[in-house]
């Protein structure tokens, strides 16, 4: 009897370790919590008819009909590491402006937007804290006219990216109400 309780016992341990979520998408279950255990947590709500992407690190991938037809994304950015594309470097005292001319030179050096444009750029208050926002326009590798808002601010230690963008013929116009509300459910604790 107690040789076959612990047999169970290790099958059920064992079985345990094989349910995991491997699907590459989930319901973004209406909001977007950083979840940091250290330094400043962010948290926005979503539309419960969102999906996020999963197994992305520090950060959020989220959208209703298409990862190629609107993307909210969330994404840290570590002040002092080198950015992937042109090795600038954030400052924990960069002003807004600053940060916004950083961020968009990583962008354009990135090679993935090709003719990008800044339709407008301008001060920010995002959950509180200064931060910038920025319009603009760009063509990805096979000619799609995009439309994006790249927003992001300095707390604490760490600096945010938040970003929407759409194909600018239709789907940019039609969600980007989605994304100024969550934008302004922001909050930072």
């Amino acid at each position: 009897m107690r040789g076959r309780l612990g047999i169970l016992l290790c099958l059920a341990g064992l079985s345990a370790g094989c349910i995991h979520d491997d699907s590459p998408w989930r319901s973004a279950g209406g909001k977007y919590d950083s979840g940091n255990w250290f330094g400043p947590r962010i948290a926005m709500p979503l539309p419960a008819d969102w999906m996020k992407r999963n197994f992305v690190e520090d950060g959020l991938v989220a959208t209703r009909d298409g990862f190629n037809l609107q993307e909210i994304a969330v994404g840290r950015v570590d002040p002092g590491k080198p950015l992937q594309h042109t090795k600038k470097v954030v400052s924990k005292g960069m002003r807004p402006n600053e940060l916004a001319e950083v961020l968009l030179d990583d962008l354009r050096a990135g090679g993935v937007v090709n003719g990008l444009r800044v339709l407008d750029t301008r001060p920010a208050t995002l959950g509180g804290v200064p931060g910038f926002r920025t319009t603009v326009s760009f063509k990805d590798g096979r000619g799609l006219k995009l439309k994006a808002v790249i927003c992001g601010m300095i707390v604490e230690d760490r600096a945010f990216r938040i970003t929407y963008v759409a194909p600018a013929r239709y789907y940019f116009d039609r969600d980007l109400a989605t994304f100024e509300e969550a934008l302004a459910g922001l909050t930072i604790r």
